[in-house]
């Protein structure tokens, strides 16, 4: 049974006989009385430093390799408002959800675009903006909820990118249920908007399938999901389908054991299965990645060491929104900031240090420093008709390390305001796909609740 058709199944014993009933003449008034606005301000710059190439994107790919710019550099400022009305009363209640959002540029060029920030015209310069309007309507019966139009999705097989000034948008029905530390979400998707799309129904590709140069048409994703959390223990199994390309399975176990003296040890697993189906537009693909994270927190400080392995000729590939480029559809204990040490055969080893810099009288300060290296990368194997051919060579290795500062304001007239500055630094062979780079990206965040 497909996910579509299992969800449909669920939703109908959800409702139950006679589930679906009018509400009548009531007064509607719940709809918008419990109702909620908020705006959400984003400004990121975002610079990327080609230590070894060019960057192709922009003006750049109408120039001779010998003439192209050697790095990105966009700024960025969005403006985004959202607004989620309440139910109609009764056994089954109506609402909806609207959102308008538009990115501006501060600064760029063509021949310094392609962070994925700005929106480029058809000649490959930045535009000096770009936005998109959408909603949804939904339906309320006791506590599940369905969803048709525009809304996000965090699924781990599906999850919109929120790493831009824009996030990316899914279009289709989302169908979720909670119990007490229990979730159930279901969701069928015909369209994905990227972070750089002005239309709210973009198409759907992967991130490491457009690394290829191949067009492929994909009509649609859907995905079964459920989640539990409890005290001491958590878990997640989704099951992922995206169309004629692959059936993919995902699990998670993690544990968290409470020591004395504001100490604890958490393990967290997590492994996702992906196999091709339907037309195998892919190609074959049979791919098994799993990690292991041990997280050690005592007092202000917590030391995390994390192990992942690709055990498949191809890499991990996930959903991307729009053209591919960005994505966030990974949950790995060594899927970086910059790369997700996911290539075939890949190993790799993370040691990571984050501390609260209470010490210094500012209790919201945070500092992570991180340094993963990865080896054994081997992708001279993937089949000969496979998306992925050719992407990777053999004996790849690379290594990165992430500085990470951040600050929020918990109180006071700028409470919620979020400032944070990643510094990153990557080194690689040519074997494995994703170069050496240096990368700096300030960002500054600020919600504002309306009513």
């Amino acid at each position: 049974m497909s996910v579509y058709r299992t969800s449909i199944v669920l939703l109908g014993l959800w409702l139950g006989p006679g589930g679906i009933s009018q509400a009548g003449d009531e007064d509607w008034e719940e709809l918008f009385t419990e109702g909620e606005a908020r705006m959400f301000f984003d400004n990121q710059y975002f610079a990327r430093d080609y230590r070894n190439g060019p960057n192709n994107s922009g003006r750049n790919r109408y120039k001779p390799r010998s003439e192209r710019n050697g790095y990105r550099q966009e700024w960025g400022q969005s403006v985004q408002l959202y607004y989620r009305s309440g139910f109609t009363p009764g056994l089954l209640g109506l609402g909806f959800d609207a959102f308008a959002m538009q990115a501006f540029k501060l600064d760029s060029g063509g021949g310094r675009t392609g962070t994925g920030t700005l929106a480029l015209d058809g000649k490959g310069h930045p535009r000096d903006s770009h936005g998109k309007v959408g909603g949804a309507l939904k339906l309320k019966v006791a506590e599940a909820q369905l969803r048709y139009g525009n809304f996000t999705t965090q699924a781990p097989v599906l999850a919109a990118n929120n790493s831009r000034i824009i996030p990316g948008m899914a279009y289709g029905w989302q169908l979720q249920r909670d119990w007490d530390g229990l979730s159930l979400e279901a969701a069928r998707l015909s369209a994905l908007s990227g972070p750089t799309e002005s239309k709210a129904r973009g198409g759907i590709s992967t991130v490491y399938g457009r690394l290829s140069g191949a067009r492929i048409n994909i009509d649609s994703a859907q995905y079964l999901g459920l989640n539990y959390r409890g005290e001491q223990w958590r878990g997640a199994y989704y099951l992922g389908q995206l169309e004629d390309v692959w059936t993919q399975h995902y699990l998670n176990l993690g544990h968290t054991l409470e020591l004395a003296d504001e100490r604890s040890l958490s393990n967290t697993f997590n492994l996702y299965r992906t196999r091709d189906s339907g037309a195998s537009l892919f190609g074959p693909i049979d791919n098994l990645i799993a990690s292991h994270a041990l997280a050690y927190r005592f007092d202000a400080h917590r030391l995390t060491l994390a192990y992942q392995r690709s055990f498949s000729d191809t890499p991990f590939d996930y959903i991307g929104f729009g053209d591919g480029q960005t994505g966030q559809s990974i949950v790995l204990a060594n899927s970086a900031p910059y790369s997700d040490f996911n290539g075939p055969r890949e190993r790799s080893w993370q040691l990571r240090y984050d501390q609260r810099l209470a010490w210094l009288g500012l209790p919201d300060l945070n500092l992570g420093l991180r340094y993963q290296r990865g080896w054994g990368v081997d992708g001279s194997h993937a089949p000969a008709n496979s998306i992925y051919r050719g992407l990777y060579g053999e004996d790849g290795r690379h290594h990165e390390t992430d500085l990470d500062l951040s600050y929020t304001f918990s109180s006071g007239s700028l409470k919620g305001l979020h400032l944070r500055a990643t510094q990153i630094w990557h080194r690689g062979n040519s074997a494995q796909a994703d170069g050496s780079i240096d990368q700096l990206r300030i960002r500054v965040q600020y919600p504002l609740a309306l009513f």
